[in-house]
């Protein structure tokens, strides 16, 4: 097994250290921007346990080929919300080779992952079956799972960070050899035995529908951002309907939110371009700031500095 780890001030740069995911991080959250990542590769899975400081939107794609489990870690502040449900403690979620998907982390959430290769995971099922009910629930994106089956999971996969770090590097080849990617399968499969059980929660699929439209119009929309009342005239919905549905996928207001949809694609910009061939104001201007002041001040609110003090020219995920 092998372990990599990483720490990140800036979600922008977080996001391109995986092009394959195509992840696109949006700070909603004021303060300095914090992440860390630790990797961890056993032959064909992968698990990865990330941190993040901030409250961020973070949206992607599961690269072919692949099955991904999440599962969050620890205390955080607020409700994460995966593919407009709410996400507990308990829960699990369940992305597919090609899945596009959107993830609402409140500040301080670190979350759990192991993903198989397809192949890989199939010729596991093969050798050592799930039962019938525990397969039939892969379909769905987010999983309520008892409380000892979650445990048995975050002990396998956390204690695979531990005999890593703890291992003499040549040991590392014996450890690779053992069954763990056997170990962690079992755990996920006892996990959705008892999750086929248990009643699972419905998710507010028109909530999540209006957050994600009404984000990609704004995100598109240049120098011309649509206001509100045009949001709700496109979508053929009421204010108060917009407001509710922003307030239960994202926590915040549709101005605010938007807003920072905003202001996250000036910031990619700034920081994928060097200063000679993109000054602050015209980069502003792009995304319809065009007080300079206004804006200077509401990129330090959310960002903890000036767009002046932002480094320029580093790589970052695209919008």
């Amino acid at each position: 097994m092998t372990l990599k780890l990483d720490v990140f001030d800036d979600f922008h740069v977080h996001g391109a250290s995986a092009p394959a995911w195509n992840q696109r991080y949006l700070q909603v959250s004021p303060g300095a921007m914090r992440s860390s990542l630790a990797e961890l590769t056993a032959g064909s899975m992968h698990v990865f346990r990330k941190w993040m400081s901030e409250r961020v939107i973070q949206q992607g794609c599961l690269p072919d080929g692949k099955i991904c489990f999440a599962i969050p870690l620890g205390k955080f502040a607020g409700t994460p919300w995966m593919q407009g449900r709410e996400m507990h403690g308990d829960s699990i979620v369940v992305l597919r080779s090609g899945d596009e998907f959107t993830l609402q982390r409140p500040k301080g959430m670190a979350l759990m992952a192991v993903t198989f290769e397809l192949d890989e995971f199939r010729r596991l099922d093969d050798e050592r079956p799930w039962a019938a009910g525990a397969r039939a629930l892969l379909p769905r994106s987010v999983l309520q799972a008892p409380a000892c089956a979650m445990q048995r999971l975050r002990y396998e996969l956390l204690s695979l960070f531990d005999e890593t770090s703890t291992t003499d590097p040549r040991q590392s080849k014996a450890l690779e050899g053992q069954s763990v990617s056997r170990g962690v399968f079992d755990a996920l499969g006892e996990l959705f035995n008892g999750a086929a059980d248990a009643r699972q929660a419905v998710g507010r699929a028109s909530a999540s529908f209006i957050v994600a439209r009404c984000h990609r119009m704004v995100a598109t929309s240049g120098d011309s951002p649509p206001s509100v009342e045009e949001l709700c005239l496109r979508l053929h919905t009421s204010r108060r309907s917009l407001q509710n549905s922003f307030r239960q996928v994202a926590d915040a207001t549709p101005v605010h939110y938007l807003r920072c949809v905003r202001l996250n694609a000036v910031r990619r910009q700034l920081m994928s371009t060097r200063a000679p061939d993109l000054n602050i104001a015209q980069a502003a201007a792009d995304r319809g700031f065009n007080h300079l002041s206004h804006f200077a001040q509401r990129y330090k609110a959310l960002f903890g500095e000036l767009p002046s003090q932002t480094m320029r020219g580093r790589t970052c995920a695209s919008s």
